[in-house]
C-alpha cells in the first residue's frame, strides 16, 4: 500500500489509486483547490484521474479564497 505524504502527514493509498479518487475519499472538493503534486502546481481542471499515486508521492493543499 502505498504512503503517500499529504499536506507532511503520511497517508495510505490504495495500490492504483488515482488523485481524484484519493481526494475524493477523503471528501476534499477539488473547486477552488490548488495541489502542489511532487513540485508542480495542478488545479482542478486538470485531469487528476489520469494521475496514478505511487509510494512516496508528496502532494499539499491551498484552497483559494476570493474577497474584495
Amino acid at each position: 500500500m502505498p504512503k503517500i505524504i499529504l499536506n507532511e502527514k503520511n497517508v495510505d493509498s490504495p495500490d492504483g489509486d488515482n488523485l481524484l479518487s484519493f481526494l475524493q475519499a477523503r471528501n476534499i472538493p477539488v473547486d477552488n483547490l490548488i495541489l502542489e503534486f511532487n513540485g508542480q502546481i495542478l488545479t482542478g481542471k486538470d485531469p487528476l484521474g489520469t494521475i496514478i499515486l505511487k509510494d512516496g508521492d508528496t502532494l499539499n493543499l491551498f484552497s483559494m479564497v476570493g474577497g474584495g
